[in-house]
């Protein structure tokens, strides 16, 4: 499958909106600013930005990755709006990218053979987190994202990766976020891992290089076709919850 000349790339999965223009032969502009509720406002002025800078026009554009999820409902469904509606202007092909994926990209741009166990904050108590496999440079998902408490997930790990893991490599937002559960959870054997776990946001860049990389694998869609990626449908936690929830935290243990 021919190679786009330009990819357009864009990630407002998190608290950050970042934009990004991969021209090839290695040539990348990117751009990162706070997103949040700001980023649907955002996205579009930094794209126009971003090509002016460039001094290429919106029709050099020849592919569209976003990072599809999971992460920020709003943030989401924002950069999806987008990808669609760029893409049926360009008639161009879309590539939605997994955010965690975006991330272990993002954190590891030299690895060539390896695993990395990527975790964002999901908010209400919870994280996402998968693992992620690069075999040959080739960034693959080792499995579905899943959405759990920390004490949830750090259960699943210690089955997966043993009481020690080793050099296994750890990023995204969530290490920092939760912190003290996990390491509680994880037990002591985890220690030098969780030291060396990294904060890294997703990257419009790497979103980019993962989007080109899939497309010439056949697996870019329509713009029709292109969707976010939710883990979960509940976005807030309830009144009574989040009371329950501030208790729980209070009282030093994590709520039923």
């Amino acid at each position: 499958m021919n190679s786009p000349s330009i990819v357009l790339a864009f990630d407002s999965s998190t608290e950050w909106l970042s934009v990004a223009l991969d021209l090839g032969d290695a040539q990348v502009l990117q751009s990162t600013e706070p997103g949040g509720a700001r980023a649907s406002q955002r996205l579009l002025p930094l794209v126009r930005e971003l090509l002016a800078q460039a001094g290429r026009p919106l029709a050099d554009v020849g592919l569209i990755g976003f990072g599809a999820g999971p992460g920020a409902f709003t943030g989401l469904r924002a950069a999806c709006a987008a990808a669609q509606g760029l893409a049926r202007g360009l008639r161009c092909p879309v590539v939605p990218v997994p955010t965690l994926l975006a991330v272990a990209a993002a954190a590891e741009p030299a690895l060539r053979d390896g695993s990395v166990l990527v975790a964002d904050d999901a908010r209400m108590g919870e994280l996402y987190w998968v693992r992620a496999e690069c075999a040959a440079g080739t960034w693959r998902l080792a499995g579905a994202a899943r959405a759990q408490s920390p004490r949830d997930a750090a259960a699943c790990w210690r089955r997966e990766f043993g009481d020690d893991p080793g050099p296994l490599a750890l990023c995204g937002n969530a290490w920092a976020e939760h912190a003290a559960a996990l390491g509680e959870a994880l037990g002591p054997g985890w220690a030098a891992a969780l030291r060396g776990a990294r904060t890294v946001a997703p990257q419009a860049a790497a979103v980019a290089r993962l989007a080109r990389a899939a497309h010439a694998r056949g697996e870019s869609v329509q713009a029709a076709d292109a969707r976010p990626l939710y883990v979960r449908d509940k976005v807030a936690l309830t009144s009574d919850e989040r009371a329950r929830s501030k208790a729980a935290s209070a009282a030093g243990k994590s709520p039923a």
